[in-house]
Protein backbone atom coordinates (compact mmCIF):
# COMPACT_ATOMS: atom_id res chain seq x y z
CA UNK A 1 0.00 0.00 0.00
CA UNK A 2 1.11 3.73 -0.55
CA UNK A 3 -0.58 5.14 1.29
CA UNK A 4 1.62 6.31 4.64
CA UNK A 5 0.65 9.72 5.27
CA UNK A 6 -3.26 10.24 5.42
CA UNK A 7 -4.77 13.28 4.53
CA UNK A 8 -8.12 15.15 5.61
CA UNK A 9 -10.27 16.84 3.04
CA UNK A 10 -9.65 20.13 5.03
CA UNK A 11 -5.98 19.39 4.79
CA UNK A 12 -6.31 18.61 1.29
CA UNK A 13 -8.45 21.49 -0.06
CA UNK A 14 -5.66 24.11 2.35
CA UNK A 15 -2.95 22.28 0.26
CA UNK A 16 -4.98 23.10 -3.67
CA UNK A 17 -6.10 26.41 -2.57
CA UNK A 18 -2.22 27.81 -3.60
CA UNK A 19 -3.25 26.51 -6.91
CA UNK A 20 -5.35 28.41 -9.71
CA UNK A 21 -7.49 25.53 -9.96
CA UNK A 22 -11.35 24.78 -8.88
CA UNK A 23 -12.26 23.47 -5.54
CA UNK A 24 -11.56 19.67 -4.91
CA UNK A 25 -15.03 17.50 -5.07
CA UNK A 26 -12.89 14.27 -4.42
CA UNK A 27 -9.53 12.34 -3.52
CA UNK A 28 -8.74 8.94 -2.80
CA UNK A 29 -5.15 6.96 -2.11
CA UNK A 30 -3.65 4.91 -4.48
CA UNK A 31 -2.59 1.39 -3.54
CA UNK A 32 0.46 1.55 -5.76
CA UNK A 33 4.02 1.65 -5.66
CA UNK A 34 5.86 1.02 -2.67
CA UNK A 35 7.95 4.05 -1.72
CA UNK A 36 5.89 7.28 -1.86
CA UNK A 37 2.02 8.58 -0.76
CA UNK A 38 0.03 8.61 -3.82
CA UNK A 39 -3.59 10.52 -4.31
CA UNK A 40 -6.04 10.91 -7.24
CA UNK A 41 -7.25 14.37 -6.74
CA UNK A 42 -10.29 15.50 -8.69
CA UNK A 43 -10.67 19.28 -9.26
CA UNK A 44 -11.65 20.25 -12.47
CA UNK A 45 -9.72 17.35 -13.72
CA UNK A 46 -8.05 15.13 -11.94
CA UNK A 47 -4.25 15.71 -10.70
CA UNK A 48 -2.33 13.26 -9.11
CA UNK A 49 -0.95 14.73 -5.80
CA UNK A 50 2.63 12.85 -4.42
CA UNK A 51 3.76 12.66 -0.78
CA UNK A 52 7.66 12.17 -0.75
CA UNK A 53 8.24 9.12 1.89
CA UNK A 54 12.15 8.70 1.38
CA UNK A 55 13.18 11.85 0.12
CA UNK A 56 13.86 14.61 1.46
CA UNK A 57 13.42 18.05 1.07
CA UNK A 58 17.34 18.15 0.06
CA UNK A 59 16.85 15.44 -2.84
CA UNK A 60 13.01 16.05 -4.14
CA UNK A 61 14.20 19.09 -5.93
CA UNK A 62 16.20 17.24 -8.29
CA UNK A 63 13.13 15.15 -9.57
CA UNK A 64 11.25 18.48 -9.78
CA UNK A 65 13.97 20.20 -12.07
CA UNK A 66 14.59 16.70 -13.66
CA UNK A 67 10.63 16.38 -15.19
CA UNK A 68 10.23 20.11 -16.20
CA UNK A 69 13.19 19.71 -18.36
CA UNK A 70 12.24 16.85 -19.85
CA UNK A 71 9.21 18.08 -20.07
CA UNK A 72 9.78 21.06 -21.75
CA UNK A 73 12.20 19.01 -24.11
CA UNK A 74 8.82 17.29 -25.72
CA UNK A 75 9.70 14.31 -23.61
CA UNK A 76 6.35 12.46 -22.56
CA UNK A 77 6.18 13.46 -18.87
CA UNK A 78 4.05 14.89 -16.21
CA UNK A 79 5.46 18.51 -15.62
CA UNK A 80 4.71 19.22 -11.62
CA UNK A 81 2.13 22.10 -11.40
CA UNK A 82 3.41 25.56 -10.23
CA UNK A 83 1.39 27.42 -7.35
CA UNK A 84 0.32 30.97 -7.29
CA UNK A 85 4.00 32.13 -6.75
CA UNK A 86 5.67 29.87 -9.37
CA UNK A 87 6.75 27.14 -6.82
CA UNK A 88 6.71 22.65 -7.87
CA UNK A 89 7.22 21.73 -4.61
CA UNK A 90 5.50 22.46 -1.71
CA UNK A 91 4.80 20.84 2.23
CA UNK A 92 2.23 18.75 3.18
CA UNK A 93 2.20 17.27 6.75
CA UNK A 94 5.71 18.08 6.98
CA UNK A 95 6.97 16.44 4.13
CA UNK A 96 7.43 17.61 0.83
CA UNK A 97 4.91 17.45 -2.14
CA UNK A 98 4.23 17.37 -5.66
CA UNK A 99 1.16 18.52 -7.85
CA UNK A 100 1.07 16.70 -11.42
CA UNK A 101 -2.00 16.45 -14.11
CA UNK A 102 -3.19 12.99 -14.46
CA UNK A 103 -1.69 11.47 -17.67
CA UNK A 104 -4.37 9.69 -19.79
CA UNK A 105 -3.68 5.83 -20.12
CA UNK A 106 -2.28 2.33 -18.38
CA UNK A 107 0.70 0.59 -17.89
CA UNK A 108 0.76 -1.92 -20.73
CA UNK A 109 1.64 -5.11 -18.22
CA UNK A 110 1.22 -7.57 -21.76
CA UNK A 111 2.90 -4.91 -24.09
CA UNK A 112 3.11 -5.16 -27.97
CA UNK A 113 5.61 -4.86 -30.01
CA UNK A 114 4.28 -1.30 -31.20
CA UNK A 115 4.23 -0.37 -27.62
CA UNK A 116 7.88 -1.29 -27.20
CA UNK A 117 9.03 0.43 -30.42
CA UNK A 118 6.83 3.98 -28.93
CA UNK A 119 8.73 3.61 -25.27
CA UNK A 120 12.13 2.72 -27.36
CA UNK A 121 11.44 6.57 -29.16
CA UNK A 122 10.54 7.84 -26.23
CA UNK A 123 13.84 6.58 -23.97
CA UNK A 124 16.37 7.33 -26.43
CA UNK A 125 14.51 10.93 -26.64
CA UNK A 126 15.14 11.32 -23.10
CA UNK A 127 18.69 10.58 -23.25
CA UNK A 128 19.09 13.39 -25.60
CA UNK A 129 17.55 15.79 -23.55
CA UNK A 130 19.90 14.10 -20.65
CA UNK A 131 22.82 14.80 -22.60
CA UNK A 132 21.73 18.35 -22.91
CA UNK A 133 22.04 18.98 -18.97
CA UNK A 134 25.27 17.54 -18.05
CA UNK A 135 24.98 20.14 -14.68
CA UNK A 136 22.32 17.76 -13.90
CA UNK A 137 23.53 15.33 -11.32
CA UNK A 138 22.54 12.63 -9.03
CA UNK A 139 24.72 9.47 -7.56
CA UNK A 140 23.45 6.03 -8.32
CA UNK A 141 23.17 4.77 -5.17
CA UNK A 142 22.51 0.63 -6.29
CA UNK A 143 25.60 0.29 -8.80
CA UNK A 144 29.02 -1.96 -8.15
CA UNK A 145 29.91 -1.04 -4.43
CA UNK A 146 26.35 -1.36 -3.61
CA UNK A 147 25.79 -4.89 -4.76
CA UNK A 148 29.39 -6.04 -3.80
CA UNK A 149 28.18 -4.73 -0.36
CA UNK A 150 25.11 -6.64 -0.19
CA UNK A 151 26.57 -9.98 -1.82
CA UNK A 152 26.95 -11.45 1.52
CA UNK A 153 23.89 -10.47 3.37
CA UNK A 154 21.38 -12.38 0.25
CA UNK A 155 23.47 -15.68 0.57
CA UNK A 156 20.74 -17.24 2.86
CA UNK A 157 18.02 -17.03 0.23
CA UNK A 158 20.40 -17.68 -2.43
CA UNK A 159 20.67 -22.19 -3.26
CA UNK A 160 24.43 -22.98 -3.82
CA UNK A 161 24.15 -22.45 -7.50
CA UNK A 162 22.47 -18.73 -7.37
CA UNK A 163 25.62 -18.38 -4.65
CA UNK A 164 27.90 -19.22 -7.81
CA UNK A 165 26.04 -17.29 -10.09
CA UNK A 166 25.94 -14.08 -8.40
CA UNK A 167 29.99 -14.70 -7.24
CA UNK A 168 30.62 -15.05 -10.81
CA UNK A 169 28.38 -12.34 -12.39
CA UNK A 170 29.92 -9.83 -10.05
CA UNK A 171 33.52 -10.60 -11.09
CA UNK A 172 32.52 -10.10 -14.62
CA UNK A 173 30.68 -6.92 -14.01
CA UNK A 174 33.74 -5.83 -11.92
CA UNK A 175 36.33 -6.53 -14.57
CA UNK A 176 34.23 -4.81 -16.99
CA UNK A 177 34.22 -1.73 -14.88
CA UNK A 178 37.52 -1.45 -14.31
CA UNK A 179 38.82 -1.76 -17.71
CA UNK A 180 35.63 -0.32 -20.26
CA UNK A 181 36.18 3.02 -21.69
CA UNK A 182 34.21 5.95 -20.98
CA UNK A 183 30.87 5.33 -22.32
CA UNK A 184 27.92 7.96 -23.04
CA UNK A 185 26.49 8.85 -20.04
CA UNK A 186 24.24 11.69 -18.56
CA UNK A 187 20.70 11.33 -16.27
CA UNK A 188 18.85 7.80 -17.25
CA UNK A 189 15.15 6.73 -16.01
CA UNK A 190 17.25 3.81 -13.92
CA UNK A 191 13.76 1.80 -13.29
CA UNK A 192 11.68 1.66 -16.45
CA UNK A 193 9.45 -1.20 -16.33
CA UNK A 194 6.05 -1.45 -17.48
CA UNK A 195 4.52 0.12 -14.68
CA UNK A 196 6.57 2.95 -14.77
CA UNK A 197 4.85 4.17 -18.03
CA UNK A 198 0.75 5.22 -19.79
CA UNK A 199 -0.57 4.13 -22.33
CA UNK A 200 -2.88 5.38 -24.62
CA UNK A 201 -3.69 2.50 -27.21
CA UNK A 202 -0.38 2.24 -28.75
CA UNK A 203 0.15 5.55 -28.20
CA UNK A 204 2.72 6.73 -25.03
CA UNK A 205 1.29 9.20 -22.97
CA UNK A 206 3.67 9.43 -20.44
CA UNK A 207 6.99 8.08 -18.57
CA UNK A 208 6.42 8.66 -14.63
CA UNK A 209 8.56 7.25 -12.04
CA UNK A 210 11.70 8.72 -12.12
CA UNK A 211 12.87 8.62 -8.47
CA UNK A 212 15.44 6.29 -8.94
CA UNK A 213 16.57 8.68 -11.38
CA UNK A 214 20.60 9.16 -11.26
CA UNK A 215 23.78 9.60 -13.78
CA UNK A 216 24.36 6.52 -15.45
CA UNK A 217 25.32 5.10 -19.26
CA UNK A 218 22.59 5.68 -21.39
CA UNK A 219 22.84 1.94 -22.81
CA UNK A 220 22.45 0.12 -19.18
CA UNK A 221 19.21 2.05 -19.12
CA UNK A 222 18.37 0.53 -22.15
CA UNK A 223 19.36 -2.91 -20.94
CA UNK A 224 17.53 -2.54 -18.07
CA UNK A 225 14.23 -1.49 -20.43
CA UNK A 226 14.77 -4.23 -22.19
CA UNK A 227 15.38 -6.89 -19.93
CA UNK A 228 11.62 -6.18 -18.63
CA UNK A 229 9.69 -5.69 -21.69
CA UNK A 230 11.19 -8.04 -23.83
CA UNK A 231 11.85 -11.16 -21.91
CA UNK A 232 9.68 -14.22 -22.00
CA UNK A 233 8.33 -15.99 -18.89
CA UNK A 234 11.90 -18.20 -18.78
CA UNK A 235 13.83 -15.19 -19.01
CA UNK A 236 14.84 -15.39 -22.71
CA UNK A 237 14.95 -12.47 -24.60
CA UNK A 238 12.19 -12.26 -26.95
CA UNK A 239 13.82 -11.44 -30.49
CA UNK A 240 10.99 -9.36 -32.35
CA UNK A 241 10.10 -7.72 -29.25
CA UNK A 242 13.90 -7.04 -28.49
CA UNK A 243 14.14 -5.62 -32.00
CA UNK A 244 11.43 -3.68 -32.18
CA UNK A 245 12.39 -1.92 -29.07
CA UNK A 246 15.83 -1.50 -29.95
CA UNK A 247 15.66 -0.51 -33.50
CA UNK A 248 12.99 2.60 -32.22
CA UNK A 249 15.12 3.74 -29.75
CA UNK A 250 18.36 3.57 -32.49
CA UNK A 251 16.45 5.53 -34.73
CA UNK A 252 16.48 7.89 -32.64
CA UNK A 253 19.98 7.90 -30.78
CA UNK A 254 22.54 5.27 -32.34
CA UNK A 255 24.36 3.28 -29.72
CA UNK A 256 28.34 3.76 -30.91
CA UNK A 257 31.06 1.31 -31.08
CA UNK A 258 31.77 0.87 -27.59
CA UNK A 259 28.18 0.55 -26.54
CA UNK A 260 27.83 -2.31 -28.92
CA UNK A 261 30.78 -3.89 -27.76
CA UNK A 262 29.66 -3.75 -24.08
CA UNK A 263 26.36 -5.08 -24.57
CA UNK A 264 26.31 -8.51 -23.93
CA UNK A 265 27.83 -7.15 -20.21
CA UNK A 266 25.60 -4.48 -19.89
CA UNK A 267 22.37 -6.69 -20.37
CA UNK A 268 24.21 -8.88 -17.85
CA UNK A 269 24.59 -6.02 -15.24
CA UNK A 270 21.30 -4.65 -15.63
CA UNK A 271 20.18 -8.40 -14.90
CA UNK A 272 22.17 -8.25 -11.53
CA UNK A 273 21.19 -5.25 -10.28
CA UNK A 274 17.32 -5.92 -10.16
CA UNK A 275 18.28 -9.36 -9.18
CA UNK A 276 20.11 -7.75 -6.00
CA UNK A 277 17.29 -5.62 -5.39
CA UNK A 278 14.76 -8.02 -5.04
CA UNK A 279 17.29 -10.01 -3.05
CA UNK A 280 18.00 -7.21 -0.61
CA UNK A 281 14.79 -6.22 -0.27
CA UNK A 282 14.00 -10.28 0.92
CA UNK A 283 16.78 -9.62 3.08
CA UNK A 284 15.22 -6.26 4.70
CA UNK A 285 11.75 -8.27 5.42
CA UNK A 286 13.37 -11.10 7.02
CA UNK A 287 15.75 -8.46 9.19
CA UNK A 288 12.55 -6.75 10.30
CA UNK A 289 11.89 -2.93 11.63
CA UNK A 290 10.24 -0.17 10.10
CA UNK A 291 12.06 0.15 7.18
CA UNK A 292 10.97 -3.40 6.17
CA UNK A 293 9.41 -3.91 2.72
CA UNK A 294 5.75 -5.35 2.93
CA UNK A 295 5.52 -6.60 -0.25
CA UNK A 296 9.02 -7.71 -2.31
CA UNK A 297 9.02 -8.62 -6.04
CA UNK A 298 10.08 -12.61 -6.64
CA UNK A 299 13.96 -12.47 -7.06
CA UNK A 300 14.06 -15.49 -9.12
CA UNK A 301 12.46 -13.79 -12.58
CA UNK A 302 15.69 -11.75 -12.28
CA UNK A 303 17.84 -15.00 -11.83
CA UNK A 304 16.37 -16.56 -14.51
CA UNK A 305 16.85 -13.30 -16.65
CA UNK A 306 20.37 -13.30 -15.77
CA UNK A 307 21.20 -17.02 -16.31
CA UNK A 308 19.76 -16.97 -19.65
CA UNK A 309 21.73 -13.48 -20.46
CA UNK A 310 24.91 -15.47 -19.69
CA UNK A 311 24.04 -18.07 -22.00
CA UNK A 312 23.11 -15.73 -24.64
CA UNK A 313 19.56 -15.90 -24.67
Amino acid sequence: MSVYTPITSDELADFMSRFDLPAPTHFEGVEAGVENTTYFVTAGREWVLQIFEEQGFDEVPFFVELNKRLGDASVPVAIPVPDHDGQRLHTLKDKPAVLFPKLVGRAPLAPNDRQRAALGTALAQMHLASAQMPEMQRDNHRWQSWWEGNAERVQPFLSESAKALLADQIHDTQAWLDTQPGLPQGIIHGDLFRDNSLFDGDEIAGIIDFYNACTGYFVFDLAVTLNDWCSNEDGTLNPSAAQAMRQAYESVRPLGPEELAAWDLVMQTAALRFWMLRLVALARRAEGGPGAPPHVKDPVVFEQILRARRAGR
